[in-house]
């Protein structure tokens, strides 16, 4: 029986029942800067964040004659989230098909590493079991080796992304003479994370033989989503600007993401390229004249004017890795061509008033049937007033 009298007031009795509850955060943060020579940087950076929140019940009873408590063992609640920098780049341009079908196929083999690690029947891991599931979902998408891959789903050790931008062009001759400015930059940013862990309470270490209603082992965590990214941004980029003042950018992005949906044993996969070319240029000291009330009024002002045109291509679907795999039923849930356009012109009036002219256009041509093509144009005319030094 509970030792908790309801007579009394909660807040002072030391026996009445408490939640204990423990929270545990680890974060990871590496950077470095590497110039291996004059001119060309390297930024890496990797993290790594870890967080587990265990809870409770404290239940106080108290034995017939006895004036000592003792505490009822209760239910523990664990719950947590997981994240780290990854490494994708051995299949980033690797056909999506392909890969699924790999991740797919190694659920066999992982499987059988694991009867050999346990010594449990491999019937128990079967091809929905997260036990399984996962190691081949990491394995197929990094392009590691399905017989090295760690089958533990926690990494230690967060792996390297990084961020390149060389200028050393400017140093030649050709470029020297042709050119103000001249860069090339490259990035790559990749993460796997682990969202909404939970220890399972069916899960019984003294009962390894028992499974759930899929027939699989009941694995110590239970997880809800898992998801892998992998971005390019760019996968290469470009920027100049001539002798005459004209400048040029033009990038290449790309990116996908992959999560693994366990309650459905679904992956929702999205893919995206995206191209995007800047023009600039700048005529110095350009004469304007108005008239404002019958005055005539002079200028003489720098004008820039700044292009940008950008075409994205989104896919996203999902996918269905289930027991039967003779079941094709991938399905587009979703992306759009996305065509976008910028035009700004901007006119010193003076040294703190300024006038511009701007157009965008917008469309937009969904993957699905259900969603209607969008369209959209503005423009208009600004004043710009700095109000400072």
């Amino acid at each position: 029986r509970n030792l908790h009298d309801p007579n009394t007031d909660d807040d002072n009795d030391p026996y009445y029942n408490k939640i204990y509850s423990n929270t545990h955060y680890d974060k990871l943060d590496i950077t470095a800067k590497v110039s291996p020579f004059k001119n060309f940087d390297i930024d890496v950076t990797a993290n790594k964040i870890y967080t587990r929140n265990i809870s409770e019940q404290i239940d106080p009873i108290i034995e017939d004659g006895s004036l000592t408590p003792s505490f009822a063992p209760s239910i523990t609640s664990e719950m947590g989230n997981f994240s780290m920098s990854y490494f994708m780049l051995g299949t980033a341009f690797e056909d999506s098909d392909l890969l699924f079908q790999r991740f797919k196929e190694n659920r066999n083999s992982i499987s059988q590493r694991l009867e050999n690690q346990t010594g449990l029947d491999k019937a128990g891991y079967g091809s929905t079991s997260q036990q399984v599931v996962l190691p081949a979902f990491l394995a197929a998408y990094s392009g590691q080796s399905i017989d090295k891959v760690s089958l533990n789903p926690f990494r230690d050790i967060p792996l390297p992304n990084w961020q390149v931008r060389y200028r050393g062009l400017m140093k030649m001759k050709w470029f020297k003479k042709r050119f103000k400015t001249f860069s090339i930059s490259h990035a790559y940013r990749s993460s796997y994370s682990i969202l909404n862990f939970a220890n399972n309470l069916q899960y019984n270490p003294g009962t390894p033989l028992e499974t759930d209603i899929s027939g699989n082992y009941f694995n110590e965590k239970l997880y809800t989503n898992v998801g892998l990214i992998e971005e390019f941004s760019p996968l290469v980029k470009v920027e100049f600007k001539l002798k005459n003042s004209l400048s040029l950018s033009g990038r290449l992005n790309k990116d996908r993401m992959m999560t693994l949906n366990f309650n459905n044993n679904t992956m929702t996969q999205n893919n995206g390229t995206e191209y995007v070319v800047g023009l600039g240029y700048r005529i110095k000291d350009l004469p304007f004249t108005m008239r404002l009330k019958g005055k005539k009024m002079k200028f003489k002002g720098d004008l820039d004017l700044k292009l940008d045109v950008s075409l994205r291509d989104d896919l996203m679907m999902v996918r269905y890795f289930g027991e039967d795999d003779t079941i094709e039923n991938d399905q587009i849930t979703g992306g759009q061509n996305e065509f976008s356009l910028r035009f700004i012109a901007d006119y010193a009036l003076t040294k703190y008033l300024q006038a511009g002219f701007y157009y965008i256009q917008d469309a937009s041509a969904y993957q699905i049937s259900t969603s209607y093509d969008r369209r959209s144009i503005s423009s208009g005319i600004s004043i710009k007033y700095n109000l400072g030094n």
